[in-house]
């Protein structure tokens, strides 16, 4: 495969892996978008359990942008004291690594069974939250689809001499990597996305773990800085 297709087919995966954290994310938020605004809103009784609800919502949306905003709109109406919305923004920033930890298991071969799933409750379902189901299960497959092609391509990308070597001057620079990837996860607004990304690339030894170590420093930035930047004209507790 060329340098051309290569990019192409990477870029595409990559544009796959985020439409999937979307539906996946549009979904749950459909069908239990409700039962999680109640979740925090109890977790604010108690620190540790609200720390775990921040890890329970996040792993469960795979968006800890999507936590901090729905956080936010509780905690500017001063619905959730400070310290408890920092607690559940700590268990987000541990929901949002586990959900990368559990793609980071061999499960792509099921992206067929999960988009099967999603295609006959998505077309069976008589109920909006039924059809949110659907949804999330056709988010996941495309999920694992998408890592399964970028897995593929990385390959060849490791093998491309002119690839590798605009890789290698990027690993010389390792603030400028750091700079780069926290502009594409903002651009992005999913970490998640990026971090499997750069997972699937460090597999296969396309990227160096120096490399891959500034890239995911980079997403947490990023990912760190959308919600800062949605919320900006919000009150100072949000």
């Amino acid at each position: 495969m060329d340098n051309s297709n290569i990019l192409l087919t990477l870029i595409g995966a990559v544009a796959l892996l985020l439409w999937g954290v979307r539906m996946v994310r549009t979904g749950l938020t459909r069908a239990f978008g409700s039962a999680l605004r109640v979740v925090i809103a109890k977790a604010s009784e108690d620190r540790v359990r609200a720390f775990l609800a921040g890890v329970g919502v996040t792993t469960v949306l795979q968006s800890s942008t999507a936590t901090a905003l729905l956080l936010a709109s509780f905690a500017g109406r001063g619905l959730v004291a400070l310290p408890i919305a920092i607690a559940i923004m700590l268990g987000a920033d541990v929901g949002t690594t586990l959900a990368a930890q559990v793609f980071a298991f061999d499960v792509k071969w099921l992206w067929a069974v999960a988009v099967i799933a999603g295609v006959l409750v998505f077309n069976a379902a008589a109920d909006n939250r039924a059809k949110s189901a659907g949804r999330i299960f056709i988010g996941l497959g495309l999920m694992l689809l998408a890592l399964s092609l970028v897995a593929g391509v990385s390959k060849d990308l490791r093998d491309s001499v002119t690839l590798r070597a605009l890789l290698g001057s990027v690993a010389a620079q390792p603030v400028f990597a750091v700079v780069f990837s926290a502009i594409v996860t903002w651009l992005a607004h999913s970490s998640l996305a990026m971090v499997l990304l750069i997972m699937s690339l460090a597999t296969t030894g396309a990227v160096t773990p120096v490399l891959a170590f500034s890239l995911v420093l980079g997403a947490n930035i990023g990912g760190a800085f959308a919600p800062f930047a949605a919320l900006a004209a919000s009150p100072v507790a949000a």
